[in-house]
């Protein structure tokens, strides 16, 4: 025989369920809006040093536009995020050429605002080339080895990357002046809205109503045994 506290039980199923559903409805799981900082350092085996930063709001446009990290500013970049993307793109007038030293130089992004899921994962997006079109690769970068991540940062080392604004034998070109990242990012379930919690409410409420009209029912019929 079913009783009242059979109904609660169900009821509470229920609300489980609909907390489950509610934060899977919402939940995060981009950058837009998030705090970011930008770095450039290096890691010469004494831990990641800051030479430049910047810090940004991701929103609507490029968040970071002509980044001098050179002191004659010739060495320039462009850096664009949206949703779980980040475009790095190389915007300066003169060439570079790394060599393998120090075994980290590039780009450190950091969760400085700590309004970010945890980094679950970080690939290469535009490994495709495609001649004489600008966004190919950036040149030496090698996502296997160059490309690394953990919760809260992700690194870029262009330890061993270049780029020439002219072809020259055996290695420079002008069209591999991108690095296009995509993240995965924890999605972590949201408290539910105001109105999940009436409806969670009004469910109780009727399914209390229905329990006590079957129990009132049954009622008599055991006194007449």
């Amino acid at each position: 025989m079913q009783t009242i506290s059979h109904f609660v039980r169900r009821a509470s199923l229920l609300a489980v369920s609909l907390l489950t559903l509610s934060g899977q409805a919402q939940a995060h799981g981009s950058l837009d809006g998030s705090t970011l900082t930008i770095e450039y350092g290096l890691d010469a085996g004494a831990g990641w040093q800051t030479i430049k930063s910047r810090t940004f709001t991701v929103g609507a446009g490029q968040e970071v536009s002509n980044w001098s990290i050179d002191s004659k500013n010739t060495i320039q970049w462009n850096i664009d995020v949206s949703g779980t993307d980040v475009v790095l793109s190389y915007v300066g007038s003169g060439d570079f050429m790394n060599f393998g030293s120090p075994d980290k130089l590039g780009f450190r992004l950091v969760d400085s605002g700590n309004s970010i899921a945890a980094i679950e994962g970080a690939v290469v997006s535009n490994t495709r080339y495609v001649p004489n079109v600008q966004g190919n690769l950036l040149e030496g970068f090698d996502p296997a080895t160059a490309l690394t991540f953990d919760a809260d940062h992700v690194y870029v080392n262009l330890n061993a990357s270049m780029y020439h604004h002219h072809a020259m034998p055996g290695m420079g070109d002008p069209v591999r002046d991108t690095i296009g990242l995509h993240l995965s990012l924890h999605e972590t379930p949201a408290v539910p809205e105001a109105s999940t919690w009436a409806k969670m409410g009004l469910g109780l409420l009727a399914m209390g109503a229905v329990a006590r009209r079957r129990q009132a029912r049954r009622s008599p019929q055991r006194e007449q045994q």
